[in-house]
C-alpha cells in the first residue's frame, strides 16, 4: 500500500510520460483475429527489446488502433512506434493484406502530472471491455490491463522465450533473427477461441512495466474505483483523443439516471416529458457520446425522433 506522497515521488523520479494512440476511425481493421492480435503483443515486445530506455506502463490492441501508456524520451517513444509500424506492415504484407498504412498515423499526449497519468493509464485498460459486452477487466486479453492488481495473472504457466526451438521463435516473431531478452515468458498452450490449435503467446508481464504502474495507485482499491466510476476523466480523455465509446451501456445508464435525478429530480428518465428528454438527450450526445441507439433505447424515443435530433452524416463520395 502506497501513500500518496509515495505515488507522487514515484511520478517525480521518472518520465517523461505519454499517451501514443492512433485514430480508429481513419484506419481500416488491422487485427482481424487472435493469430493477428497475438502478434501483436508479441510486436510489442520485439520494440520494447529494442528501446529498453522506452517502458510500457500499459497498453490496449484494439481491431483498428492502439494505445500504449510510455515512459521516456520523445525521441524513443517515436522510433518505438516508428518500428511497430515498420514491422506491422511486413507482417500484414506477409499475410497477403495490404492495409493504408499511411492512415496508422499516432497522436502523442505529454502526461503533465500524477491525477493525468492515473486517468490515462484507467482509459487505456477500460478500452477492450467497454467496447466488447462479453468482456471484463480481467477477460481482455489483448490489454495489459488485466494483470493490474491481478495475482492470478501473473501465475500462468509459461516457459522462457529461449526455451522454444528456433522454428517455434520464428514463426511467432515472423521473422528469421527471432531473439528476446532471457526473461521474456511465453504462454505456450494460449487457446485463442473454440475449434482453434493453441498458439503461443508473448506474455505482457515480461515487457511491461506493470508493478511501476501500479505504484502511480495507492492501492488496488483506488485502481478499481477508479476504473470503474470515473466517468468525468474518461470523459475528459475521450475528447481529447477524438473517441467516441468510453462507458460501458451499464455506465452510461447509470450517469443518466444521476443527471435526470438532479436536474429534474425524477431518476427514471423513461418518464420525463417529451422536453426533458430532448435535453437529456442532447447531454447524452454531446456529454457522453452516447450512440443514436443509446439514446434511443435509454430514453424510450422512437428512432425517427433521435434522427431528427442527431442526424447520421452522409457519405458521398466524387
Amino acid at each position: 500500500m502506497n501513500t500518496e506522497s509515495s505515488c507522487e515521488a514515484a511520478f517525480a523520479r521518472s518520465g517523461p510520460y505519454w499517451h501514443l494512440y492512433t485514430n480508429g476511425e481513419k484506419m481500416e481493421v488491422i487485427f482481424t483475429g487472435p493469430s493477428d492480435f497475438l502478434f501483436g503483443i508479441t510486436l510489442l515486445g520485439i520494440c520494447a527489446a529494442a528501446f529498453p530506455r522506452c517502458r510500457i506502463l500499459t497498453f490496449a490492441l484494439m481491431s483498428n488502433h492502439l494505445h500504449l501508456v510510455l515512459v521516456g524520451s520523445e525521441q524513443d517513444v517515436w522510433a518505438f512506434f516508428a518500428l511497430f509500424k515498420e514491422r506491422l506492415t511486413r507482417y500484414l504484407s506477409g499475410q497477403k493484406r495490404f492495409c493504408r498504412m499511411q492512415n496508422l498515423e499516432a497522436g502523442l499526449f505529454r502526461i503533465p502530472d500524477l491525477r493525468a497519468l492515473r486517468n490515462e493509464i484507467i482509459y487505456v485498460n477500460r478500452n477492450g471491455y467497454v467496447v466488447t459486452p462479453d468482456c471484463t477487466p480481467f477477460s481482455y486479453w489483448w490489454c495489459a490491463g488485466m494483470y493490474f492488481f491481478n495475482p492470478m495473472g501473473w501465475m500462468l504457466p509459461s516457459r522462457t522465450f529461449a526455451s522454444l526451438t528456433l522454428r517455434e521463435r520464428r514463426c511467432m516473431c515472423h521473422c528469421r533473427d527471432a531473439d528476446f531478452p532471457p526473461h521474456y515468458m511465453v504462454l505456450t498452450n494460449f487457446i485463442p477461441g473454440p475449434g482453434r490449435a493453441p498458439e503461443p503467446m508473448l506474455l505482457p508481464t515480461s515487457f511491461c512495466s506493470i508493478r511501476e504502474a501500479e505504484d502511480y495507485f495507492r492501492d488496488a482499491h483506488q485502481y478499481f474505483r477508479r476504473l470503474g466510476r470515473d466517468q468525468e476523466a474518461f470523459s475528459e480523455v475521450a475528447r481529447r483523443l477524438g473517441e467516441r465509446i468510453y462507458l460501458t451501456d451499464e455506465e452510461l445508464f447509470g450517469a443518466v439516471c444521476a443527471l435526470c435525478a438532479k436536474e429534474f429530480e425524477n431518476p427514471n428518465p423513461t418518464l420525463l416529458s417529451a422536453g426533458q428528454k430532448q435535453e437529456v438527450a442532447r447531454r447524452m450526445h454531446f456529454d457522453y457520446n452516447a450512440s443514436n441507439k443509446q439514446i434511443q433505447r435509454m430514453l424510450k424515443l422512437t428512432a425517427s425522433a433521435v434522427e431528427t435530433l442527431f442526424p447520421t452524416p452522409v457519405c458521398t463520395f466524387g
